[in-house]
């Protein structure tokens, strides 16, 4: 696992300049969450997802996120990935501030560079193969020269274990397999931070022994990782668990009760 790891670490392609806006903050700070407060509006009314969230997590920790359906962790991932916007607070992941002053185009720019996304539902494209979806996340954020992208993707499915089935479509693999596949694509760009969505939901134990094992030797790389999990036996191996309960988070591993610590 070790010497597959280190295929990660290959050159990038020259990039393009993107213009967002830089914070300083701590240099170990890979993501830097102030006042996150997120409301929904509809016709019933207003409901808030997040009560003013402030959080830190370091480059290299491999964070837990647990709670019952309905506390905001989905939430949560959104406003850290920008694939949703805070109604208040700020959100910086790795010095940019991914919300202030920056344009949609913009953070999606960024995110395509900086962030590996395993979606709950795999999110693959059902007509491309398994290696053109792993690709794909190539193509749209510009990396790797043209020529090296197949050979890129190829090592990614090696790394999972899915080489073989390289040139299937994903309707022809197991759900399993779809979600080691879309595990291989959030690698592809080599970010520095990775977020997962219930990565070992759909997969056998085995699988799923696989990929912490995979994200373990990240973090170990300085890689951070954040996922949301229900599985105890997975809080169990990674460097710190949240708790989040009605919009708050109410436990960190690292520290007592933040709700003793509120009252406190």
């Amino acid at each position: 696992m070790r010497m597959e790891v280190e295929k990660l670490n290959t050159p990038r392609s020259k990039l393009k300049s993107v213009s967002v806006k830089h914070t300083m903050t701590t240099l170990e700070a890979m993501i830097d969450m102030h006042g996150i407060v997120k409301t929904f509006k509809n016709a019933a009314g207003e409901f808030t997802a997040l009560r003013g969230v402030d959080l830190t997590i370091n480059r290299g920790e491999f964070v837990s996120i647990v709670g019952k359906s309905g506390s905001g962790k989905s939430t949560l991932l959104n406003m850290i990935t920008g694939i949703d916007h805070p109604t208040k607070g700020r959100v910086i992941i790795g010095g940019t501030d991914i919300y202030t002053d920056v344009t949609e185009s913009q953070r999606s720019r960024w995110r395509g560079r900086n962030l590996g996304i395993v979606f709950q539902f795999f999110q693959l494209l059902p007509m491309l193969t398994l290696l053109e979806n792993v690709m794909l996340s190539m193509d749209f954020a510009e990396m790797y020269d043209f020529d090296e992208r197949p050979e890129r993707a190829m090592e990614m499915l090696k790394l999972v274990g899915l080489e073989k089935f390289a040139n299937k479509l994903p309707v022809l693999v197991s759900t399993g397999q779809q979600q080691l596949a879309a595990i291989a694509r959030a690698l592809a760009c080599d970010p520095p931070l990775l977020v997962a969505d219930e990565p070992t939901g759909n997969l056998d134990s085995k699988s799923a022994n696989t990929i912490i094992d995979l994200f373990e030797e990240l973090s170990r790389r300085d890689k951070t990782i954040v996922m949301v999990t229900h599985d105890p036996s997975l809080t169990s191996r990674t460097t710190r668990n949240l708790i989040i309960a009605d919009g708050l988070l109410v436990a960190d591993s690292n520290q007592k009760s933040l709700i003793e610590n509120r009252n406190s």
